[in-house]
């Protein structure tokens, strides 16, 4: 079973679910996240003609990024190819589209050619020319569909006709694109009542892409918690799903929707770095910034049943496989992916996996390509980065360990504290010192611990939760007595 469930409370969440497994989290954060597909009024910042770009203000706290070739053409006297600066000018306001969300590196990526997506129809209103899905490829359907569509175009207008529109009647297809057109009037309006950059649109864009993908794969119910969530999304299925209206279904349940469905705890174990296996294998996920490391492991799965190794290492194999594209559509992981998988022997059974991990890649809209295996038996892997990763959307980075994700061993961290005492001791004469440590260190200081104890000079302690596992804090270092006052004073404030 697949469904769509939604919530509008502190903005819009949508969890796609297939027989109990969430499949992709989408969310539009009242917050300002700048999401792929979103519409902006921006302003051209900074044109660079070195490298054929501009950087965009679109009132996000971050330039957007603009390239030339997602400029709109112009006249450029015969030249292949026009410079950036004739494009586009410094100052100038812009209508523009996210194609590819920024991430904690780098900035959004924008075009100016702008794509509004339905479900039969991508409606390009500023780009003249009808094209037809390759999937298409019945000739009489695809000169009955140029027939349907050609004469509602005019001029400076166009559309790429999806593969959903195959056998969809003239009417359908001219309601659609009435209603996309309306909503790149509603943009035009916003856009010339704005005065500074910002978002154009609104919370129902997401809303309906969600609505939209889904269909195309199969849905059997949107299930919606909130009321106003409810109104939108039926208004968006009578406009352009009117014969899956019957899919949705307002939630009633006394719990929360997402708890009902164990959609919290599953986002909790899409963050994780070990993803289990059905049969006993495990992967690892490893993130970098070049790349996304996976590695398979048979875990506690030994085959049974008197398997040779080769069929149980290959079961293993096959069931990553399905897992992995799972995880890379959940985890929005995009670039360069390196696979390790168990070892195989047999090229018949290596070619089996490569075969699995394809064909599960082609369910997933974001296009991904399987590059093979090299000598040392690692599948490569490319996913387009199209979204910020879902561990770049709902955590950041720990100012604890800054990115590092570990923390120095504890006697490592006391050998350095020592060090740096015994450095004081000897540029400052110190006889004693008064440290803060962190609730891990803590235990392993005694208190007015000396030189019996191999420490440089007297310490104090006191303990400070709010430090990292492996920091401490020298306050004070000088003479005995004053660093005993100190020590008391802050036992008697606490």
């Amino acid at each position: 079973m697949r469904q769509l469930a939604m919530s509008g409370k502190g903005g819009v969440r949508i969890a796609y679910l297939a027989d109990g497994q969430l499949i992709e989290w989408r969310t539009q954060e009242t917050g300002g996240h700048v999401s792929a597909g979103d519409l902006y009024y921006g302003r051209i910042a900074d044109v660079k003609p070195g490298i054929q770009s501009a950087f965009v203000d679109i009132g996000c706290g971050q330039n957007a990024y603009l390239y030339v070739d997602d400029t709109l053409p112009v006249t450029s006297g015969g030249k292949d190819k026009a410079s950036i600066s004739e494009r586009v000018q410094a100052g100038q306001y812009v209508i523009c589209q996210v194609i590819k969300e920024g991430s904690e590196l780098k900035a959004p990526k924008i075009s100016l050619k702008i794509s509004l997506q339905g479900r039969y129809l991508v409606y390009l209103p500023l780009e003249e020319g009808l094209s037809l899905s390759r999937k298409i490829d019945e000739p009489k359907e695809r000169q009955r569909l140029e027939q349907i569509i050609s004469p509602l175009f005019g001029s400076k207008e166009g559309a790429i006709v999806r593969t959903e529109a195959a056998g969809v009647d003239g009417e359908d297809l001219a309601r659609e694109l009435a209603y996309l057109r309306k909503r790149w009037e509603g943009v035009c309006q916003q856009a010339e009542a704005k005065k500074s950059p910002g978002r154009l649109g609104s919370d129902l864009d997401v809303v309906e892409a969600a609505l939209r993908e889904a269909l195309a794969e199969g849905l059997d119910e949107v299930v919606v918690e909130d009321a106003a969530t409810y109104q939108q999304v039926k208004a968006a299925l009578a406009v352009f799903a009117s014969d899956a209206q019957n899919l949705l279904r307002k939630y009633t349940g006394k719990e929360p929707l997402f708890d009902a469905l164990g959609v919290e705890a599953k986002l909790k174990r899409a963050l994780q770095r070990e993803v289990p296996l059905a049969n006993g294998g495990y992967l690892v996920i490893d993130r970098t910034e070049a790349m996304t490391v996976i590695d398979v492991n048979t875990g506690s799965f030994t085959g049974g049943g008197g398997q040779q190794r080769e069929q149980a290492v290959t079961a293993t194999n096959l069931e990553a496989a399905k897992e992995i594209a799972r995880q890379l559509r959940l985890r929005d992981i995009g670039g360069i992916i390196i696979v390790d998988f168990i070892d195989m022997k047999e090229p018949a059974n290596k070619e089996k996996v490569l075969a699995m991990l394809k064909k599960e890649l082609a369910r997933d809209r974001v296009p991904a390509t399987v590059h093979g295996m090299t000598a040392l038996g690692l599948v490569e892997l490319t996913r387009k980065r199209v979204r910020a990763s879902l561990a770049e959307r709902l955590t950041e980075p720990c100012a604890a360990c800054e990115g590092r994700g570990r923390v120095l061993r504890a006697d490592e961290s006391i050998h350095r504290l020592q060090n740096e005492l015994a450095a004081l001791a000897r540029s400052q004469q110190a006889e004693a010192a008064v440290v803060e440590l962190s609730a891990r260190l803590f235990p392993l200081v005694d208190d007015g611990a000396a030189a019996e104890n191999n420490w440089p000079l007297r310490v104090f302690k006191r303990e400070e939760p709010r430090l990292a596992p492996d920091s401490y804090r020298i306050t004070y270092a000088g003479s005995a007595a004053e660093a005993k006052r100190l020590s008391e004073n802050n036992r008697n404030m606490t």
